[in-house]
């Protein structure tokens, strides 16, 4: 999963350093007039990698549980021996909208639809000294609704930096889904709404007929999003928090 991460990252320098060299090249200034305007629309496409913010439950380490799952009635002994998240990739898309609020100044809205996975694995020890890794997956299906504040550089003809931050609701329509919550009975259940804290940085790229962003943003959930407790899945786990980054490439 680093592999794709940094093969992903690499992409990108090349696509914004190409795009750069592409914009700079021409001497002739594209779209002159498009941040005179007001407000303005568009869409974007995203590669978002879901994760969590997990903190283990230490006093469930290593400890007989009194909670046997399903998968191991037939031992009379569980012992949860260690739990981390990994995260998978998916994508995002929405629409963009921009307000002027000052030459260098912007508002953004950019309602979107994210699909994504996360899994858990747990490392599993039983009383006949067998060991396991058993990993959990939870697939969402998110309604975000994020709202930006973006200060951007002065443009150097047809190139300019940003920077970006703000908050962002998100709706997961998976996590109420009847299917889902019996098919997380005795694993995990999460809460449909929480609020992040975005930031992140990119270019704009102006070119003949649209504006082409790149930019990179991470995501750190405020909110406990673990709704369901008193399991062995859930006992080994004292904090469950969304955490997630991704690469979006924004047309204007």
């Amino acid at each position: 999963m680093k592999f794709k991460t940094k093969s992903i990252v690499v992409v990108l320098i090349f696509l914004i350093f190409s795009s750069g060299m592409l914009a700079q090249g021409n001497r002739t200034e594209n779209l002159a007039k498009h941040d005179y305007n007001p407000y303005h629309f568009g869409f974007i496409l995203s590669f978002n990698q879901m994760n969590f913010g997990l903190k283990v439950n230490e006093s469930a380490i290593g400890v007989k549980s009194d909670f046997i799952p399903a998968d191991y009635a037939g031992y009379s002994s569980v012992k949860l021996l260690g739990v981390n998240s990994q995260p998978v990739f998916g994508f995002t898309v929405g629409i963009v909208s921009n307000l002027k609020l000052a030459p260098l100044l912007d508002l953004r809205l950019i309602p979107s639809l994210a699909f994504g996975e996360r899994k858990i694995n747990y490392t599993i020890s039983g009383i006949e000294e067998f060991s396991i890794i058993e990993q959990k997956s939870i697939r969402s299906t998110h309604i975000d609704i994020p709202l930006y504040i973006k200060f951007k550089s002065k443009r150097a003809r047809n190139v300019r930096a940003y920077v970006l931050g703000g908050i962002k609701y998100t709706f997961d329509l998976a996590a109420n889904s009847k299917k889902n919550k019996e098919a997380n009975e005795d694993f995990l259940n999460l809460k449909s709404q929480d609020f992040l804290i975005e930031t992140g940085a990119g270019f704009d790229f102006y070119l003949p007929y649209f504006k082409f962003g790149v930019e990179l943003k991470m995501s750190y959930g405020l909110n406990e999003i673990l709704e369901s407790k008193n399991n062995f899945y859930a006992d080994g786990i004292s904090s469950l928090k969304s955490k997630l980054f991704q690469i979006s490439f924004t047309f204007e």
